[in-house]
């Protein structure tokens, strides 16, 4: 209780923002060139709040501690409209908690974690992309599975939108952002090279049965590198890891056949995605269709799925920066 109701308070001293800028090199462990809308440093804040809490007890209380169970820690974060099922998905590793006191009343977010952070409800939002010159761009932010903040990237629930289409239209994206949809490869470029993400991706079967793969990173290439998948990072959860051998690999379509394969995969399966010889997953295959559909191999191979998102936000190594020093983080 008293956990709950500190970080209550500390929610009410985040009254002011910064905007600021972290660094990265090309070492994968840091944080990359990011323009994100971020508030004070949160460890400074609990700390005047408290009256000299350490930066160590600091990422105790924000991230979580070995001696809380999952549901203590669920407690501080959970939403009341978080289905059951899904709470289980919520237990993380990487928790980025951080999001629930970020407040944020920046007119130009930059992320979920930032556009959701006043209602923390579900729902289509306008962020931008600074380093990109991208502007007022709508996304779908999900906030009821493992702790909120994601941007939905692909969206698989039903047979209205025809996923078997061109390079251009995977290019700019298409759909139902509030229903079937693909944010575009031209988008997800900007996000994943602005912002160091992570990757989370929901299953449902046709069962009902729920699973989930996450990744401590994912970023893709550019158009002239064909949207190649560059980076996924460490894998956890319990649908197994069906990306893997998708690393690497450029994206296809029919129109823009870049796999390992003699046979064109895309016109074969009738959708696109990174290719080899073919697939281990294809999110964007035919709905629902058993061989060849919307498929994740390693929980069954070639077993249509009922439900399947991919999301991303940024990684928890951003949000714990700004927990390590007691001085705003600003460039």
């Amino acid at each position: 209780m008293f956990r709950f109701v500190f970080i209550i308070l500390t929610h009410c001293v985040l009254l002011f923002q910064i905007r600021f800028c972290v660094g990265k090199d090309n070492d994968t462990s840091k944080v990359c060139d990011c323009n994100c809308n971020c508030v004070m440093n949160i460890g400074s804040a609990i700390k005047n709040l408290n009256g000299g809490l350490n930066n160590t007890e600091a990422n105790s209380v924000l991230f979580g501690n070995s001696n809380s169970t999952p549901n203590q820690d669920r407690l501080l974060v959970s939403s009341t409209s978080t289905p059951n099922e899904d709470r289980l998905l919520g237990i993380s590793t990487s928790t980025p908690t951080t999001h629930h006191l970020l407040a944020s009343s920046a007119s130009t977010p930059s992320s979920c974690m930032e556009a959701a952070a006043n209602n923390l409800k579900n729902g289509v939002y306008k962020i931008q992309i600074e380093k990109y010159n991208i502007k007022d761009l709508e996304v779908f932010c999900e906030e009821d599975i493992d702790f909120g903040g994601w941007i939905v990237i692909l969206r698989r629930k039903s047979e209205t939108i025809n996923f078997y289409r061109k390079w251009e239209d995977y290019k700019k994206g298409f759909g139902d952002i509030t229903g079937d949809y693909w944010i575009g490869l031209e988008n997800m470029y900007a996000l994943t090279n602005s912002c160091e993400q992570e990757l989370y991706v929901y299953i449902k079967r046709l069962s009902g049965k729920v699973y989930f793969a996450k990744y401590s990173e994912f970023r893709i290439g550019n158009e002239s590198e064909s949207y190649a998948l560059e980076r996924l990072g460490k894998y956890s959860g319990n649908a197994g890891d069906s990306l893997k051998k998708h690393l690497g690999k450029k994206f296809s379509t029919h129109d823009r056949d870049n796999d390992d394969s003699e046979r064109n995969c895309a016109k074969v399966h009738r959708g696109a995605w990174w290719f080899h010889k073919c697939y281990n997953s294809h999110l964007n295959g035919v709905y629902p269709r058993g061989k060849y559909g919307v498929n994740w191999n390693n929980l069954r191979k070639e077993e249509p799925l009922l439900y399947a998102q991919m999301m991303i936000r940024p990684t928890p190594n951003l949000w714990r920066q700004l927990t390590l020093s007691n001085d705003f983080a600003c460039i």
